[in-house]
């Protein structure tokens, strides 16, 4: 039977104790909690019987979705209603043993729709515990690992059946994905930087306004628009916050699709411009490590590329092997993923991208990486 002794309490989420922030999830003057990225959110570790999370979120066309997570185990996902709703994570009968509940953002960052926005404004907890007692420390974590990408990284195709083509929300994942895959089988934190569509120099279109390196330091560079930047959107982000162990790189996949097959487009300035110099490519690639280098001065640094194909494979590690010859840098590596040509037909993903199974895989490496470079106790010198 339901705990008839517990109270209700309400909290703002900077006043969660023992709250773990995740992602680039910058904490307003107010308490509240924005969540740009993909992945982004919070983790909490708590007895209470009953969770629940104020969320506000807006949009033009590109919905925001969630997803909820216990001990693990992936337990909800849902749309979320425009406005300021409330909504159930968790509730059991009676005051349990203690759970740890992840409330995940499971759509990217939006930089096609500027009302995008999503917005954790209060937790809910009802409880017979004191106040204060509610939320315990979440496990600790064994490292930072920050991924970088574009919808391999996003989840795309992780949702919805393999014929569907509709570009939406609803088929954005980060359940199954090699991202949230490797960080939880390193035992990591993590960061997730991605937008669909976007590559090193150019976006799949040849729109060179979708390059995720023009981005990176901000605290969420591609969501566009006034209430965005009110937002802090176009903020530097502060790299001394939280300092990755690991920075993880998986991108070209769309400027291979511009190069070979999409015709020039008008940019913003009024010209017409394709990908047609791979050169540009490979020196797009040795810049962003120096960016990332810069930004992330006692991290390892893995590009890896793949998962699609690895059609310019070659022109991507010669991109980074001309980083690392300039550098020096002895804490970075290129992987090269298994392709997505291996899956038979129940394990494709939706949109012709990847299923889980190649993600799995993909995570398994990158894992296997993290550990080499670790056992090697590589640095930067």
């Amino acid at each position: 039977m339901e705990n008839k002794n517990a109270l209700t309490y309400s909290y703002t989420p900077g006043e969660v104790k023992n709250l773990h922030i995740l992602g680039r999830s910058p904490l307003l003057q107010d308490g509240s909690l924005v969540m740009f990225w993909t992945a982004s959110g919070i983790e909490l570790r708590t007895a209470a019987c009953e969770i629940r999370a104020e969320l506000e979120a807006d949009y033009s066309t590109l919905e925001p979705w969630v997803s909820v997570w216990v001990n693990g185990a992936f337990v909800a996902r849902f749309m979320l209603e425009k406005g300021r709703h409330s909504y159930c994570l968790f509730r059991t009968l009676e005051t349990a043993a203690p759970y740890t509940i992840r409330l995940l953002k499971e759509s990217q960052a939006m930089s096609g729709d500027d009302d995008h926005s999503l917005i954790l404004r209060s937790v809910t907890a009802k409880s017979a515990l004191e106040k204060d007692d509610v939320f315990l420390p979440t496990e600790e974590k064994k490292m930072n690992i920050e991924f970088v990408g574009d919808s391999l990284t996003t989840g795309e195709g992780l949702a919805g059946a393999p014929g569907e083509m509709d570009w939406i929300p609803a088929w954005m994942s980060v359940r199954g994905g090699y991202a949230l895959a490797t960080a939880d089988m390193m035992r990591a934190d993590f960061h997730l930087l991605s937008q669909s569509g976007w590559g090193v120099v150019t976006a799949w279109d040849n729109d060179r306004g979708g390059a995720m390196p023009a981005c990176y330091e901000a605290v969420c560079g591609l969501a566009n628009g006034a209430k965005n930047e009110a937002l802090g959107s176009k903020k530097n982000w502060d790299f001394s916050s939280w300092k990755a162990d690991v920075v993880i790189v998986n991108l070209g996949t769309n400027d291979s699709g511009a190069y070979r097959s999409n015709p020039p487009k008008r940019q913003a300035d009024g010209t017409m411009w394709k990908l047609t110099d791979l050169n540009q490519l490979r020196q797009g690639v040795t810049d962003f490590l120096r960016k990332i280098r810069k930004n992330n001065p006692a991290a390892r640094i893995i590009w890896a590329y793949g998962m699609c194909s690895f059609d310019q494979g070659d022109v991507i590690q010669a991109g980074f092997d001309d980083y690392v010859r300039e550098s020096g840098d002895k804490a970075a590596s290129f992987v090269r993923l298994d392709p997505q040509s291996l899956e038979v037909e129940d394990e494709r993903g939706s949109r012709q991208h990847p299923g889980p199974v190649t993600h799995l895989r993909a995570a398994r490496k990158l894992c296997e990486e993290i550990r080499a470079l670790q056992a090697k106790g590589a640095d930067k010198t």
